[in-house]
């Protein structure tokens, strides 16, 4: 007979497993009646050692050990062992899912960051981390200067003008923008390049529109201003589902340009 936790021999009489110290009563009921015959005293039927080791000498296994031990110690260590190891597996799992949280945070985190570039006779900080572009449709052959940056889910064009080009003085500002926005939206509307385009209003210095891109609808606030000799042109564009969630971004973008002295 063997002890059903570890697997050691244990004697007909032994009340604990010597190898383990389990006790003979924590280990059932085919264990716990064994000691000392199995409640016959020791009565040898047959020759044999008592009831409860019977068959022992007619080639039996004896009713005690009858296809118990082995099987319901291996049993037991299977279990603990197939137990021991869906522990591990769920918590590699668990670790693996917090890493990659971890990084998707890390990286959104970054993303959202902003940033600060000097681009042409600026310094304007972004709501977000950009690149620059090497191409943008608002390119106009008539400016000095185009640059463009844009990531994802918005772009910034920035376009510089001589005002000799135009003739403008000092005070034509407000008569300039009277002119140029409904230039600009008979221009656009014509523009092979803008798809899509349909303006929506003008304010001020600013006049907004929509337009599509790469099978993508874009939602854009183009604001002009005056500086020196020079005027600019800017476009602060996202998607167009993203509208609300940008428009104060842009404000806050457009009112943190500064002009190089």
């Amino acid at each position: 007979m063997n002890c059903p936790i570890c697997g050691a021999p244990l004697g007909a009489t032994d009340n604990e497993c010597k190898n383990c110290g389990t006790r003979r009563a924590e280990m059932g009921a085919a264990y716990n009646n064994q000691q000392n015959g199995y409640g016959y005293g020791g009565n040898t039927m047959n020759g044999g050692q008592g009831y409860g080791n019977y068959g022992m000498n007619n080639g039996g296994s004896g009713y005690g050990n009858y296809g118990m031990n082995s099987s319901f110690g291996n049993d037991s260590f299977t279990r603990t062992r197939t137990k021991s190891f869906s522990a591990t597996k769920l918590i590699s799992f668990l670790i693996t899912l917090i890493v990659i949280m971890v990084v998707i945070m890390a990286r959104q985190i970054k993303y959202n960051t902003p940033q600060t570039e000097t681009v042409g006779d600026i310094t304007v900080t972004f709501p977000q981390q950009v690149e620059k572009r090497s191409s943008t449709v608002f390119s106009d052959v008539d400016a000095l200067d185009v640059t463009a940056y844009a990531n994802r889910d918005m772009g910034f064009v920035y376009s510089k003008y001589d005002k000799k080009d135009f003739e403008l003085k000092d005070g034509d500002e407000e008569a300039y923008l009277n002119f140029i926005f409904p230039f600009m939206d008979a221009a656009m509307s014509a523009d092979d390049r803008i798809k899509g385009y349909k303006k929506k209003d003008q304010v001020g210095n600013h006049m907004r529109f929509n337009f599509t891109e790469d099978d993508n609808d874009w939602f854009c606030d183009m604001m002009i201003d005056f500086e020196g000799d020079s005027y600019y042109m800017y476009y602060a564009y996202c998607d167009a589902d993203k509208e609300n969630k940008y428009i104060s971004k842009f404000r806050k973008m457009y009112d943190s340009i500064e002009y190089k002295k």
